[in-house]
């Protein structure tokens, strides 16, 4: 990836909610799985032209892991589009005014809630339906992303993974400080602590020493 292509077709729209005040993560996923995942896939001139639509629910994780936590996030959505004339459709009917997002206040603050546009490197295919999802976000440019993912591929053989894919992003609704980031999908026998110690050593050679956190999630598909 020796340049990127965020907000070129297709669309990778990645979504990380701050919980609204007075949720708790439960109350959260209850609501994003029942309610609000449900309402998106039944409006079609919202979800209409959606090539994928995925809920990922925050996991604990070991506290002994390599990778530290991304805190005060609960879920992550990843949304797939042809283009973005798809993108500004789906938020521009009175199904979107209406229904989808009013509804969005029912679970999410304005304020810390983060879009990103991703620029994606799909690695191994899979990991948006894996039993579980890693996602290790890291403060790093497209420049010195060259060659990582084939070192994620090797990770995938020796961890018995899932899926992986390497993205670059920005934000374009609020603010975040992660500019890249990894998905790894995880079966059952995946030795994440294993994994993640591996992820933390070949990236420090990679990278260098900069920010890098993590969640453990679970995917659930609707599109």
């Amino acid at each position: 990836m020796a340049e990127s292509s965020i907000g070129l077709d297709p669309v990778k729209l990645v979504i990380l909610p701050r919980t609204r005040a007075g949720l708790t993560k439960a109350g959260l996923r209850q609501h994003l799985e029942k309610v609000h995942g449900p309402m998106v896939v039944a409006e079609p001139d919202v979800s209409g032209r959606f090539s994928g639509y995925v809920h990922h629910y925050v996991q604990d994780a070991p506290s002994s892991l390599a990778l530290a936590p991304l805190q005060d996030r609960d879920a992550v959505t990843v949304i797939r589009l042809p283009s973005m004339t798809d993108l500004a459709s789906s938020k521009a009917n009175a199904a979107y005014r209406e229904n989808i997002g009013p509804d969005e206040d029912n679970f999410r603050e304005i304020i810390g809630s983060v879009a990103l546009l991703a620029d994606e490197v799909a690695i191994v295919p899979g990991a948006d339906d894996a039993p579980l999802k890693l996602f290790v976000f890291r403060t790093a440019t497209s420049k010195q992303c060259a060659g990582w993912d084939e070192k994620i591929a090797h990770l995938h053989v020796e961890f018995d993974l899932h899926g992986a894919a390497m993205n670059i992003s920005r934000p374009i609704e609020g603010t975040f400080p992660y500019s890249q980031f990894d998905e790894i999908g995880l079966t059952a026998t995946s030795d994440l602590s294993g994994l993640a110690a591996s992820i933390v050593l070949q990236a420090h050679a990679h990278f260098g020493a900069v920010d890098t956190k993590m969640l453990l999630t679970e995917p659930v598909r609707f599109v």
